[in-house]
């Protein structure tokens, strides 16, 4: 495919007959990440106008980044991020590495997590968008296996150039484990979006996890479709003062 992002052609590679299709309609046809359709979309523009002040950039995770669509949009709605990109399963991440080549994105062949393990990605007949992982102990470990990497871990690798500003995670329910522990990323983000999978994995409260953790702080709470948006109320404390070290 061909399309024009952030005033530049650019090609962007799918496998026809297949989920990826949906994915480029619910991102770039339906706007699944527009935040500016957020009644505190001004609030975040003027998150990101102090960061920039600091001198810093926007650190955006993508957790979940299939082909890099959401990566792709994230990118060029906010073009001075830095996007990470999050994907296990190695056909989705040969076309997330070509999808967004030579834009600001890292991407990452690992899973998220809470911490740092092995997990072996399943394929349950859903697409290339619904492959789930399966944790793996250290005896039990294969070739296909893939490391994980945590978010606490992306932030502090980024931490003196970049400031924390959106994490996306749609990770076909993993979230139950991501949120289960080590969550300290949780108050230092603006912004989260997630797809909550109990409509997909009923009886098994993948979504308390995350209810039980983000329930300790002061934020809004904004349904849109698929996903919640979940925005920090305390934004100007995000970001430090100038003569923090």
């Amino acid at each position: 495919m061909k399309f024009r992002v952030g005033g530049k052609d650019r090609e962007f590679y799918v496998r026809a007959h297949s989920s990826d299709i949906e994915v480029i309609g619910q991102i770039f046809k339906d706007l699944a990440f527009n935040i500016s359709k957020l009644t505190r979309f001004p609030d975040l523009k003027k998150f990101l106008k102090l960061v920039r002040a600091r001198g810093k950039r926007p650190l955006i995770v993508d957790g979940g980044a299939n082909i890099g669509a959401a990566s792709v949009y994230f990118s060029a709605q906010c073009e001075d991020a830095l996007v990470v990109a999050i994907e296990p399963e190695a056909s989705n991440f040969q076309l997330l590495v070509e999808n967004t080549k030579g834009m600001p994105v890292l991407p990452l062949p690992c899973a998220l997590a809470a911490t740092p393990h092995h997990v072996q990605v399943i394929d349950v007949g859903k697409g290339y968008w619904g492959f789930q992982t399966r944790s793996v102990s250290e005896d039990d470990l294969s070739g296909d296996d893939v490391s994980c990497v945590t978010i606490n871990e992306i932030f502090a690798a980024h931490e003196n150039d970049c400031l924390p500003f959106i994490v996306k995670v749609d990770i076909e329910g993993a979230e139950k484990e991501l949120f289960q522990g080590h969550t300290e990323w949780v108050e230092k983000t603006p912004l989260i979006i997630i797809e909550l999978h109990d409509w997909m994995l009923p009886g098994q409260g993948v979504a308390l996890p995350f209810l039980r953790s983000i329930g300790r702080f002061e934020r809004d709470f904004v349904n849109i479709g698929e996903h919640v948006f979940s925005i920090a109320n305390n934004l100007d404390a995000l970001v430090p003062r100038r003569d923090s070290r």
